[in-house]
């Protein structure tokens, strides 16, 4: 059976987060950030993100745990971290690991990077592809971004507040199997709180374009081409030019999963 928990939907989550920085931001932000992870409506879970950034380097920390609540919830941890440079306003990044355990089995991803190319990558279980999977060729390990990088992003300075700014953009995602596009779209603004905020946020439509490492014919992957009900919404760090994560909407095969902050504090 299937479940929600399954390690690529667990990336999926990660990358369709963001966080905007802006570049000439000298003194280092931090922002912990902690959310509620719902399934079909139920708490199924929770999430929470360590973030530091500055004008030339960031690192980030977290954790999921999901609970059995209903029957294709799968019991799941899952640690993940990654570290890069920012370069020219965008992220490089060095390495991402992510640790995940679901019932009785574990696992792990790891990828290395060299100025944003992939020049190292394992994982537990080894990765297999299925028949007719698209082969990722040389190309498709260059110049890309890790799920957990991808929730770190700069952008120009002074666009606080615009939202097209904040969203407009495709991330090129490479999972430790697969190579994918996410492209965000601004969307709406709205008035939100949470624990340590209160203020604008800014949502994106995200359209999912796969690249490689998977069947273009498969049902899940044109599933997700097909999908018009994946979306993040985006704060602001304090006085900042920084946006995070607020909240995120992804439709499965099998249902709905969401997450919202409960906290979301900056310093």
């Amino acid at each position: 059976m299937t479940t929600i928990s399954k390690p690529y939907l667990f990336v999926l989550a990660l990358s369709v987060g963001a966080v905007n920085v802006t570049a000439v931001q000298a003194a280092e932000t931090r922002l912990q950030a902690k959310y509620t992870i719902k399934y079909l409506g139920l708490s199924v879970g929770k999430m929470k993100n360590s973030l530091r950034v500055d004008d030339t380097k960031y690192s980030l920390v977290g954790s999921m745990q999901t609970n059995a609540v209903v029957a294709i919830v799968a019991n799941t941890k899952a640690q993940f971290s990654a570290s890069g440079s920012l370069i020219n306003g965008k992220p490089v990044p060095r390495s991402q690991k992510i640790n995940y355990r679901q019932q009785k089995k574990s696992g792990f991803i790891k990828i290395g990077f060299s100025n944003g190319d992939v020049v190292d990558r394992s994982a537990k279980p080894k990765v297999k592809y299925k028949k007719g999977a698209v082969k990722l060729q040389d190309s498709h390990f260059k110049k890309v971004i890790d799920p957990i990088s991808a929730l770190v992003f700069p952008v120009a300075s002074g666009q606080a507040g615009n939202g097209r700014s904040i969203c407009n953009r495709t991330l090129p995602i490479f999972d430790g199997k697969n190579r994918m596009n996410l492209k965000f779209s601004y969307k709406s603004k709205a008035v939100r709180s949470a624990d340590g905020f209160k203020g604008e946020v800014f949502t994106c439509a995200i359209r999912y374009q796969p690249i490689a490492g998977m069947r273009m014919g498969g049902k899940s992957t044109k599933f997700m081409k097909a999908n018009r009900e994946l979306e993040i919404s985006l704060a602001r760090v304090g006085q900042t030019n920084v946006y995070a994560l607020f909240s995120f909407k992804v439709k499965t095969r099998r249902g709905t999963a969401s997450g919202k902050a409960y906290t979301f504090k900056s310093s």
